[in-house]
């Protein structure tokens, strides 16, 4: 790794913590955290509701740090923001979009919500939210 790449992922890191993340605070740290729910909601996501919702606290620390002004001056923000991009491609396939209409539409990802889940996530949309989303068995 050479030194700015350190100093990225050093500056990167710190950033997301004082935003209030405390673990997967390192780009690659997050951006996995972020890929590998989206390959859980691809399959079907087999948490609860509040398993999802936590789950996308990755993706909300990925876009304060997409716009920080701090973080604007590394080379290494762009190649991380095309990452980001190309998962979030595959997420806004899977959504039922304006699920929570009074989310702003900037954070699309936690407006919608997956069109099709387990059963618990399921139940608990249903039960808690009155949405119907379809059940992957």
């Amino acid at each position: 790794m050479n030194q700015d790449t350190g100093n990225f992922r050093d500056a990167f890191s710190s950033f997301v913590r004082e935003s209030g993340r405390w673990r997967d605070v390192e780009p690659e740290e997050l951006l996995s955290r972020w890929s590998t729910f989206v390959e859980s909601c691809e399959q079907g996501y087999r948490g609860d509701a509040e398993d999802y919702f936590n789950d996308l606290t990755s993706r909300d620390s990925l876009a304060r740090a997409l716009d920080s002004a701090e973080l604007q001056s590394f080379p290494e923000l762009v190649l991380l923001r095309a990452e980001v991009e190309a998962v979030d491609a595959r997420f806004r396939t899977l959504l039922m979009p304006d699920a929570f209409p009074r989310i702003s539409e900037e954070s699309w990802w936690a407006r919608g919500v997956v069109k099709s889940a387990r059963r618990r996530l399921v139940e608990d949309l249903r039960r808690e939210y009155r949405l119907e989303v379809a059940l992957v068995e």
